[in-house]
């Protein structure tokens, strides 16, 4: 998957973790957005740039794949 893949799949995870949340309804077990934040960051530091994406829940990503 490409970078603008990657920016497009968290963009429609983040909609609809929105939406989820507007509607009141409980959030999945597995947290999509946060999951394409740290394939971007991934993505990032393989082609050496710092994996600094700043997308949901940013920080967290970037511990993630620090700890990969």
């Amino acid at each position: 998957m490409d970078m603008n893949q990657l920016f497009y799949h968290h963009q429609l995870a983040v909609i609809a973790a929105d939406r989820a949340h507007h509607k009141g309804e409980a959030p999945a077990h597995f947290d999509l957005p946060n999951h394409y934040a740290q394939r971007i960051n991934m993505f990032r530091e393989k082609r050496g740039l710092q994996p600094d994406f700043v997308g949901y829940r940013s920080a967290h990503a970037q511990q993630q794949v620090t700890a990969i």
